[in-house]
């Protein structure tokens, strides 16, 4: 079961389990980069993407919450006004969003359901830029229907894509962006990060 992860302060926590972690880097342009030579060498029929995310206002979720991405959209790729983000124009060639709906994702929520406390399941939205304005991230919200936000998920899923590997996004949150100065309940997420990971490399096949 391969996972791959941003940082080792997300891969620690999954030391020890029957696991095969890849640290690809934190960001769109490294996480990218580095799980399409990962997912490349090792071509396997599925992957997992996990690590911390910032929930969105208006979801009702919690931090150790768990998000499952039904696709991921580039919150960053559009023109940014002072008042807002705005589209491109229409007429641009752009790759904004990849669905990540599959067979392994609906795997994954059966099993999180029955035995690992359930997940919320919806679009996530990468950015380059942590939102720290409230008003930012309600609009992201609003404008995407999405939970939650991270900084690797578009460019892992576009790098699954291009190498033909099912991709599940398997986020657990840390802190909410409606309130950006809280501080951010990094080892509460973790730990159940690991223990949502125990139960998932037991049954998941």
């Amino acid at each position: 079961m391969l996972v791959l992860v941003p940082t080792e302060l997300e891969a620690d926590p999954l030391r020890g389990l029957p696991l095969e972690i890849a640290v690809v880097g934190m960001g769109p342009v490294e996480a990218g980069l580095s799980a399409l030579e990962v997912l490349r060498e090792r071509r396997p029929p599925v992957a997992f993407l996990t690590g911390l995310a910032g929930a969105y206002p208006g979801t009702d979720l919690a931090p150790g919450d768990l998000v499952l991405a039904t696709e991921e959209v580039f919150g960053d790729l559009a023109l940014c006004f002072p008042e807002g983000v705005r589209p491109m124009g229409r007429h641009l060639p752009l790759s904004e969003r990849i669905s990540l709906r599959s067979p392994w994702l609906e795997r994954t929520l059966a099993l999180l359901e029955e035995g690992g406390g359930g997940a919320r399941v919806g679009p996530l939205v990468t950015v380059c830029c942590a939102t720290r304005d409230p008003a930012r991230a309600l609009e992201l919200a609003r404008r995407h229907e999405a939970l939650a936000e991270n900084m690797e998920g578009f460019a892992v899923a576009e790098a699954a894509r291009r190498t033909g590997v099912a991709l599940v996004e398997l986020r657990i949150i840390s802190n909410l962006l409606e309130a950006p100065e809280a501080p951010w309940e990094i080892e509460r997420a973790l730990d159940r990060l690991r223990e949502v990971f125990g139960w998932l490399s037991q049954h998941f096949a």
